[in-house]
């Protein structure tokens, strides 16, 4: 009887074990319930209208995190939107693709990269034209007692001091990883609410899956501190040289 309890427990603990390696699919999406229709409102101004249409067109993308117990891969689904084709009196013209908001919002062609064991959180993401990588700052996290069952797992909420950003993790899958670096819980992310606009959520999870086997960190680009890359956008944008 000892060893068919020792015999269970033993395969009990190497179940929970496999559940920590694996790839998580997610949607991002935009939420639309409360925006405004463009060229509905007579004050709006071009601008406003244009956004308005940008944010009504944007669609949702796919995005994945490939993991095990320390190390993290989160990447997006490419770009597949194409050249808008006119055909004015015979004459072929292409423009500029549509914008999708979502897309750049979920991380863009970025990569989102962790690695606990020496607690090590960058992204890697073209910054004003130029191939950068960035470590993250810690952030802090305030942990609450709500919960909801999500994909069959219980969850508690959380949030990102300081900021609109509220989240959903299971302790039931042991890692600290989440969706675009959005990580440090004693749990996996399963859900992303940013503000009132956008929500990330999970759609799929397969702890078959072997990708983890080949992450790679990456390497491109010099690697700075997350505070002058907020710095280099406030000159940038307040045009001072």
């Amino acid at each position: 009887m000892k060893n068919l309890l020792f015999i269970l427990l033993f395969f009990t603990a190497i179940i929970g074990f496999s559940q920590t390696k694996g790839k998580i699919t997610y949607k991002v999406s935009m939420i639309k319930d409360s925006l405004d229709l463009p060229y509905e409102n007579p004050e709006n101004t071009d601008t406003r209208n244009e956004v308005l249409e940008m944010m009504h067109n944007a669609q949702p993308v796919e995005a994945y995190l490939i993991f095990n117990d320390s190390i993290a891969l989160y990447d997006i689904e490419p770009d597949t939107e194409l050249p808008i084709w006119n055909n004015d009196n015979g004459n072929i013209t292409t423009g500029r693709a549509k914008i999708n908001l979502t897309w750049i919002f979920a991380g863009g062609d970025g990569l989102y990269y962790t690695d606990w064991s020496r607690n090590y959180n960058i992204s890697q993401k073209d910054v004003f034209n130029v191939t950068k990588r960035i470590k993250k700052d810690s952030v802090k996290w305030v942990l609450t007692n709500e919960t909801k069952n999500i994909k069959g797992y219980e969850c508690l909420k959380a949030k990102i001091e300081d900021t609109k950003i509220e989240v959903w993790y299971t302790p039931k899958i042991p890692v600290k990883h989440g969706p675009k670096g959005i990580n440090g819980l004693p749990g996996l992310v399963l859900e992303v609410r940013s503000g009132k606009r956008f929500l990330t959520t999970v759609k799929n999870i397969d702890f078959n899956n072997t990708e983890y086997e080949l992450i790679e960190e990456p390497t491109e680009g010099p690697l700075i501190e997350e505070k002058e890359y907020r710095e280099m956008g406030k000159v940038i944008f307040s045009g001072k040289n």
